[in-house]
């Protein structure tokens, strides 16, 4: 690999690391409008059987796709905690 080989793999990756981002970003706002309706409802915001079924479909999803399934769930579940910690 030549050096402007590896200058370019670098920045693919910083492009898929901001798209990542941009999701995140995304899945945030969801979850505020998700939290105002529950609100509004009286719901309480955390359920946590939704939650372990969330993890346990991500976990499958990833390893269809040949990502350990320990990674994506240490990745939702700090998204999953980043919604915990709103107000």
């Amino acid at each position: 690999m030549t050096p402007a080989e590896v200058s370019e793999t670098r920045r693919a990756l910083d492009e898929l690391d901001h798209a990542l981002l941009d999701l995140v970003a995304r899945r945030r706002a969801l979850v505020g409008a998700l939290f105002a309706k529950k609100r509004a409802l009286g719901l309480p915001r955390v359920d946590p059987a939704r939650e372990a079924e969330l993890v346990a479909d991500r976990r499958a999803y990833a390893e269809r796709l040949g990502v350990p399934p320990e990674l994506a769930e240490s990745i939702f579940r700090a998204i999953l905690e980043d919604g915990h910690t709103r107000t």
